[in-house]
């Protein structure tokens, strides 16, 4: 065992068990686009980093999207999903910083709004045969969050590579969330797992062909998990035979981007106009029993 470790900026000390967690202040300031963030050499395999944002956010975004501009390995697309019902004018609503952004290698698409469902679902539809890369909004991405996944990725092609993820457990026919510590203990670096739960603000890769069938079925999503696509993109994994690998991530305390925290699904979901994630967690299994078997088998 390692007593300690150094995660993305963070330190994290295990002294006989006891987790203490420290935390350097790694927010990038002022960063300068010199050069393209995409590859000019594309793969045969593209990798596709995707994200998706919303008006009360689309003044800020432009500070997630430049950390996603300067990785030290380069996607083959960087692209933010943006709703025409959002954005009756398209282009003209946006702000010209986030424009300009088109010159570094940014690329703004349009796709029907499905809330946070918009930074996977055009995706993949879009390109069946790509990497996908998901990202949220309103982080500062770390330097490597790319190469990482991706190297981590190249080592273990049917799995997921994720930077967070929550450990799962099964009592009594339903699942639960254990405590996000247990993710700093070596034994769950070691392989991948079913009860490894995705996190997407962590950022997530995954691989070609990685879902269950109903991954892209928009009217089962807006009836069973419109607020809640980690907790449906986790399951279409399982219910095709992809675990979630653990990769060098980040602590509990986020980087995020400055007076982004105001809106978002986890206040929806918080003050109950949304499901709840032990909700979530019901619904999936009612609709889905066989992801409890395979869990249990794991």
């Amino acid at each position: 065992m390692k007593f300690v470790q150094y995660f993305d900026g963070h330190i994290i000390i295990n002294l006989f068990g006891l987790i203490i967690r420290i935390k350097k202040n790694c927010k990038p300031k002022n960063i300068s686009l010199n050069t393209k963030g995409i590859t000019d050499i594309k793969r045969n395999e593209q990798v596709i980093v995707s994200l998706t944002s919303f008006p009360e956010r689309i003044n800020i975004v432009t500070k997630t999207i430049k950390t996603l501009l300067t990785q030290t390995v380069k996607p083959d697309e960087l692209i933010l999903w943006l709703a025409p019902e959002q954005f009756p004018n398209r282009e003209k609503d946006l702000p010209q910083e986030l424009l300009d952004l088109q010159k570094y290698g940014l690329t703004i698409d349009w796709y029907k709004d499905i809330r946070s469902y918009k930074k996977i679902i055009p995706a993949l539809k879009k390109y069946p045969e790509a990497v996908i890369i998901t990202t949220d909004d309103d982080i500062y991405y770390a330097a490597d969050t790319v190469e990482t996944l991706y190297k981590s990725y190249l080592e273990h092609k049917n799995e997921i590579q994720a930077h967070r993820c929550d450990v799962l457990r099964v009592e009594n026919g339903k699942i639960l969330w254990a405590k996000t510590r247990e993710l700093y203990q070596d034994k769950n670096r070691v392989k991948a797992s079913f009860k490894n739960r995705l996190t997407g603000y962590g950022a997530v890769l995954y691989p070609p062909h990685c879902f269950y069938k109903d991954v892209c079925d928009e009217n089962l999503i807006k009836k069973l998990l419109p607020t809640h696509d980690d907790v449906w993109l986790w399951a279409m994994a399982v219910l095709n035979g992809y675990k979630t690998r653990l990769v060098k991530g980040y602590s509990e305390s986020i980087d995020y981007v400055e007076d982004s925290q105001q809106y978002g699904l986890c206040k929806i979901n918080k003050k109950g106009a949304g499901t709840s994630l032990e909700e979530a967690y019901s619904i999936i299994l009612k609709q889905y029993p066989q992801i409890l078997t395979i869990l249990e088998e794991e």
